[in-house]
């Protein structure tokens, strides 16, 4: 892992993943075949360990230029993974669906517009909400795919043929989506992922590393990184019982926990988002039946000690996750977050809004951060329950962002639940837009 000071970055390179202002820490990412995340690659959930939303890289999609869709039999929530999953060179794109199967689309669709067939699936229990995440998670030199399941397991599957090779059973529902990660430094990616509790699986070994316990269950995934500053990983994590958790991560004990006052399905992204030197936790929160703030915290990683809250009305909630990056080329972090106001919100690492765009409906997807036309300009992909999906970016001295395009699905339209993937899916070094839609399509720009 590349090791560089967090105030040297903040010097030197604008416009980058916030995945680097995490502190040196063991903690190695999964990726496909365990190897370097590669500049376009999204293996999992938010694509970093930091759940950054960021992607470096630049594309060339200057309109909604459909290359290809998949047709599942149920709403796609879950948000597609990328990567080469059977080793032939080619990546593949991962994505699970209410039809409860997971499913391997091979990604290059040959430049047409088409309805492809997937490589593999495989049918689980019940729907499928959970994000897929790939990598090598047995140690056998070949990338595996992981995702859970409302039928309560965790199922680890073969890249290369979608055959079960692990079942683990939880006690509830699998909506957290899992992340890879080495947390010991033994060249072997763990498997984190929350249910009933916050897991942390050994496939190698197909067995329980630890489990910490919840008072209910979660939706939210864990983000992973040195947030004390103390040279360990920690894993942070929401869950429906309010609170926000950071477990050690190697052993799986309580650094400290934050009571938010409502339920918290959003996953938390970690980063220096000021620049102080320090981690912060960044996370949406709140349902509309529950009583208690709503809003967008950021939290001290030392502690977990309040640092901003920004509220919302009563009768909203936010369980869209937020992205971290340079969105305006001012050198400086923006947190961006959706939420059932119907708006999707840019704050300053001090918790102030910066930019702003109201869409017609909620913005519970998640949005990503990267340069998709190529233009230089850093543009913010979301959905929204309007059924569209939006490539927004900031116009100089306007609080309002710009819509630079928008798609709406000629078939069947609806909402947009899934989270925006950006990666190179087809090995031109350009960026493609791939995302869900509860219609039961998967979609691909470029």
């Amino acid at each position: 892992m590349i090791r560089i000071s967090r105030r040297a970055f903040l010097r030197g390179i604008t416009g980058l993943s916030l995945a680097w202002l995490v502190g040196p820490s063991r903690a190695r990412a999964g990726t496909a075949g365990g190897a370097s995340p590669g500049l376009n690659e999204w293996p999992m959930f938010r694509r970093d360990l930091h759940h950054t939303g960021f992607v470096p890289g630049r594309g060339d999609i200057t309109g909604p230029r459909l290359r290809w869709r998949f047709g599942t039999r149920g709403a796609v929530e879950s948000s597609p993974a990328v990567g080469d999953i059977d080793g032939d060179g080619r990546p593949e794109v991962v994505v699970g669906s209410f039809d409860g199967a997971v499913y391997a689309v091979p990604a290059d669709s040959g430049g047409q517009s088409v309805i492809r067939e997937p490589k593999w699936s495989y049918p689980t229990g019940k729907l499928i909400w959970s994000s897929p995440a790939i990598g090598d998670v047995d140690g056998d030199g070949r990338p595996e795919v992981v995702v859970g399941s409302d039928d309560k397991n965790v199922y680890v599957l073969d890249g290369a043929t979608g055959a079960e090779k692990w079942v683990f059973r939880t006690l509830a529902r699998v909506r957290s989506s899992p992340t890879l990660v080495d947390l010991d430094g033994d060249g072997v990616l763990e498997i984190v992922i929350g249910s009933n509790q916050i897991y942390a699986l050994d496939a190698r070994r197909k067995q329980r590393r630890w489990a910490y316990p919840l008072q209910t269950t979660t939706f939210s995934s864990a983000a992973v990184g040195d947030i004390d500053g103390d040279g360990r990983p920690e894993v942070v994590v929401g869950s429906y019982d309010n609170y926000v958790y950071a477990l050690d991560a190697p052993t799986g004990t309580a650094k400290w926990r934050f009571f938010a006052g409502n339920f918290i399905e959003s996953s938390p992204a970690i980063g220096d988002i000021d620049g102080d030197g320090e981690v912060e936790v960044v996370f949406g929160f709140g349902a509309i039946s529950a009583r208690g703030d709503k809003g967008v915290y950021a939290l001290r990683g030392r502690d977990g000690s309040p640092k901003w809250l920004f509220r919302l009305d009563d009768d909203q909630r936010v369980i869209s996750s937020p992205a971290i990056g340079d969105i305006d080329g001012d050198g400086r972090p923006e947190i961006v977050i959706g939420s059932n106001v119907n708006v999707l919100y840019v704050f300053d690492g001090q918790g102030r809004v910066k930019h702003t765009y109201e869409a017609g409906n909620f913005i519970e997807s998640s949005p990503a951060i990267g340069d998709v036309d190529g233009d230089g300009q850093v543009e913010i992909l979301v959905g929204s329950h309007d059924f569209h999906l939006y490539a927004l970016a900031v116009e100089p001295g306007r609080p309002r962002l710009r819509v630079k395009w928008s798609f709406r699905p000629p078939q069947a339209a609806n909402i947009f639940f899934s989270s925006p993937t950006l990666a190179d899916i087809d090995g031109d070094g350009l960026l493609e837009v791939l995302i869900g839609n509860n219609n039961g399509e998967l979609y691909a720009f470029g």
